[in-house]
């Protein structure tokens, strides 16, 4: 009789079983879903038995938290670092206060020297119309043909363009800073209720093949 060829599926089915086997194996109290029943070990003869311990696996315990996810996320959004704080991620959030006082800081300092720049235009502007009028220039269209003609009046248009740009590319930088800020204090407080990282083992099988499975600790 040939041997039956082994179909690629079956050892996805296999792999598959494995996977969910091992998702399934910590839930207890779920219908239809249970712990493995114990195998009691054969004695064997001269061979005296393993004494047992009846010490119990510590369990895993959950990270207390002092805040939820959801709260997390509003107090980083709210102040810089406090969400990180809450759950314990101090690192993080000295990291994304310095991070967004530097940026708040930025912004302002360029709406400060964008208001000198505005001034220093208008000022500019206004004793070049004043020289125009003593001229006797009157006509609109030459007065801001002579304004646009004049170099320090354009370098200081140019400066106010420039700042003004600063100030918009800060202003989208420190919200998308606050957008990642809370955006990491959810993940991290989500995160810090896992009791343990997820083991994963991988065996060989005898047909030289190998079996993947995943191990979560449920509380």
């Amino acid at each position: 009789m040939r041997p039956v060829p082994r179909s690629p599926r079956l050892a996805v089915c296999a792999l598959v079983c494995a996977v969910v086997g091992a998702f399934a194996g910590p839930f207890v109290g779920v219908p239809g879903v249970g712990p493995r029943p114990a195998v009691a070990q054969q004695p064997v003869p001269g061979v005296p038995p393993e004494p047992t311990s009846a010490v119990a696996a510590p369990q895993a315990e959950l990270t207390p938290l002092g805040v939820s996810p959801r709260g997390a996320l509003l107090r980083a959004l709210l102040v810089p670092g406090w969400g990180h704080a809450k759950i314990g991620a101090y690192t993080r959030g000295g990291f994304y206060f310095g991070l967004e006082t530097a940026t708040a800081y930025a912004l302002v300092r360029t709406r400060a020297r964008l208001y000198d720049a505005r001034e220093r235009a208008a000022l500019r502007e206004s004793v070049l119309r004043a020289r125009y009028a003593t001229e006797g220039v009157t006509d609109p269209s030459e007065i801001e043909t002579r304004l646009e003609a004049d170099e320090a009046l354009q370098g200081i248009e140019d400066l106010v363009s420039s700042r003004e740009a600063q100030q918009e590319d800060l202003l989208a930088w420190g919200i998308f800073l606050v957008l990642i800020a809370g955006a990491d204090a959810y993940v991290s407080a989500h995160l810090a209720r896992f009791p343990t990282p997820i083991e994963m083992e991988a065996v060989p099988t005898p047909d030289g093949g190998a079996e993947v499975s995943l191990r979560i600790p449920f509380p």
